[in-house]
């Protein structure tokens, strides 16, 4: 929504046609509004789930967006919504924050969001946001504040916006032992800022320090969490009428570089180990390297602040060789997740081998056939029950699982699968990652060979 094909092709990037574009976005609308619950607030998988704070704010934002580029919003959604925004900013205690150790800083957080919402709309009662900027020492974070600062503009406080703007700007995040419930981080949270300032054009001298801190910040990430990925795009879409053509000398050309858009070039291994590249002009110049292949082995096992450990169990719980399968085993997969610190988001995959397919699409129901085999099995059975299991997806090639993860307390996962095709296969390592701070995450043990017999 936020680009359109000229842009993406200004940009380098090969993407969809508008037709198909405008239509995904129809799609995505009409699965957000699924849910929305009936308070007017959104969940994160479906309109029972519990109410979600900051990524309320984060769907009106784009559905009050859609409106305005002429996408078809229902009214009553838009009506609800905003009414949901309204209580965040009047009614701070209403918020019942999960999972966060900061709860000031995350009902700010939220609040600032929802003011600038609203106040996009003309519609942010000034008095509130007044109130919101009495308490900006509870800001765990500069974006809170420059959204604050920005809501108090367009509701015509000229002078609080500007404050709440510098201190914006001076105010890093402040997360590191205590977790905020907004889906952020540094990067993300000063991707967003350098948006908002080249949207609002405000703090033009303030851009340029933005973005060389962010360009430090994104080369330096080896994973990216989806709201840092789509806040980078953000800031670059807006910095392409940036003044002035670079220039560069590299080790491999006799002729200089020149453009005013980034440019691209393949490099084989031996060209690559004796580049060089000079900034010959007097604009900043960034060079990022990105390399890609496949590689010969498995992935060692690794962990960082995650852990995770797979077994192969058969239906009495007891461990199974996967070198003796045949054709329509069951084997009982078995996940066991651990933290050394609080993972309110993390994401399971286990990715199957070829010869193996999962079983069922509800364990509630495969449950009750397994109850019946033994001590062992049942014991898993009640641990996943105990289990913060918020989403859980039976896809052809996975099993995929959303769950809090809470230092010193071991989250159990069970599937069933079933040998189905025969041959050898090397099976896939399980895998565990926070969905917003990438870096934390886990790569289990590689098995194998998986063999099954006609």
């Amino acid at each position: 929504m936020y680009t359109n094909a000229a842009q993406l092709k200004k940009l380098g990037i090969a993407g969809d046609s508008d037709e198909k574009r405008r239509a995904a976005v129809d799609l995505g609308i009409s699965r957000l509004l699924q849910m929305q619950r009936d308070d007017g607030g959104f969940a994160l998988w479906d309109k029972e789930g519990p109410e979600e704070y900051w990524l309320t704010a984060y769907v009106m934002d784009f559905l009050i967006r859609a409106g305005e580029q002429g996408y078809s919003v229902p009214a009553d959604a838009l009506t609800r919504g905003n009414n949901r925004l309204l209580r965040y900013l009047q009614e701070p205690g209403l918020m019942t924050i999960r999972y966060s150790d900061d709860t000031q800083a995350s009902r700010f957080a939220v609040q600032a969001y929802a003011a600038l919402v609203l106040a996009r709309q003309q519609k942010a009662p000034l008095g509130a946001l007044r109130e919101v900027w009495e308490r900006h020492n509870q800001a765990g974070a500069g974006l809170p504040l420059m959204q604050l600062g920005l809501a108090l503009k367009a509701m015509g406080d000229a002078p609080r916006s500007e404050e709440a703007i510098a201190l914006a700007l001076t105010t890093s995040r402040q997360d590191k032992q205590r977790w905020m419930a907004d889906y952020g981080s540094a990067l993300r949270d000063n991707a967003l800022m350098l948006n908002l300032l080249e949207e609002n054009k405000v703090r033009p001298d303030a851009q340029n320090a933005l973005l060389t801190t962010l360009s430090e910040q994104a080369f330096g990430q080896r994973w990216l969490s989806t709201q840092e990925m789509n806040a980078l795009f953000l800031a670059a879409k807006g910095l392409q009428d940036f003044p002035g053509d670079w220039q560069a000398k590299t080790s491999l050309d006799a002729q200089p570089l020149t453009g005013d858009k980034a440019q691209t070039r393949n490099l084989t291994s031996d060209q690559l180990a004796v580049l060089q590249v000079s900034n010959t002009g007097a604009q900043p110049l960034w060079v990022r390297l990105d390399s890609t292949g496949y590689p010969q082995n498995p992935p060692q096992p690794y962990s960082n602040v995650l852990q995770i450990e797979r077994q192969f169990l058969g239906t009495d719980g007891q461990q199974k060789s996967l070198t003796s399968l045949r054709s329509g085993d069951l084997v009982l997969v078995h996940l066991q997740v651990t933290a050394n610190q609080n993972v309110p988001d993390a994401l399971v995959v286990d990715l199957l081998p070829a010869g193996l397919e999962l079983e069922n699409q509800n364990l509630a129901n495969s449950s009750a056939s397994l109850q019946d085999n033994g001590a062992e099995v049942q014991n898993l059975l009640n641990q996943m029950q105990q289990a913060d299991i918020q989403h859980i997806e039976f896809r052809d090639d996975r099993f995929v699982a959303a769950v809090a993860v809470n230092d010193g307390q071991p989250v159990t996962l069970v599937y069933l699968a079933r040998a189905v095709t025969p041959g050898t296969y090397q099976v896939p390592a399980p895998q565990v990652e926070s969905m917003y701070v990438p870096q934390w995450r886990a790569n289990g043990q590689a098995s194998g060979p998986l063999i099954v017999a006609p």
